[in-house]
């Protein structure tokens, strides 16, 4: 596909991103299409990694867990430092029970690395912080910043559909020390 997909390509793609659990039959009916062009659409584009997998968007804190983001300035990449980061982040998932990976951002900008995972406990972020710190201790320029986020209005390309809890975060005034 190398960078270019036609109108049909981006319409599956963008009924996928909608909802992905939707039947191949179901996709042909909303695209006017029919079922086995969907399918071979959708397989062309698993098969050139344009579509890497599907997933549940969770609600972290319904499961008892907090989502933290962690911001790591470190040496430019080099071949043992990539090497790392993939051994680690293919070993993650069959090792890292109370753990769970959301994202891992090689990024542009004042960090190079952002990491977005969730834990059931403060303890447990911690432990994988420092985990983080310990292995990639010779490549880090500095102390990573963890973040543990409030709140989610949009994860997955998804809106929050509980959008209105965004209201609970309102200081009462009796929160903030001023009585009127």
């Amino acid at each position: 596909m190398s960078g270019n997909i036609n109108d049909d390509e981006m319409g599956v793609l963008q009924a996928l991103l909608d909802d992905p659990t939707r039947s191949l039959r179901d996709l042909a009916k909303a695209l006017n299409s029919y079922r086995q062009k969907i399918w071979r659409t959708k397989s062309k584009m698993e098969k050139e990694k344009v579509i890497w997998g599907y997933s549940a968007i969770i609600d972290e804190s319904r499961l008892g867990h907090v989502l933290y983001v962690m911001l790591m300035k470190m040496r430019p990449m080099d071949q043992d430092l990539a090497q790392i980061i993939i051994k680690r982040v293919l070993k993650q998932g069959k090792t890292q029970r109370d753990v769970r990976l959301e994202n891992i951002l090689y990024v542009n900008g004042e960090y190079d690395w952002m990491v977005m995972f969730s834990a059931q406990d403060h303890m447990t972020a911690r432990r994988y912080y420092d985990s983080i710190r310990i292995e990639y201790d010779r490549y880090l320029l500095e102390k990573p910043s963890i973040i543990d986020v409030n709140f989610c209005l949009v994860r997955g390309g998804k809106a929050n559909p509980d959008m209105q809890r965004l209201y609970e975060f309102i200081p009462r005034i009796s929160d903030t020390g001023n009585a009127r």
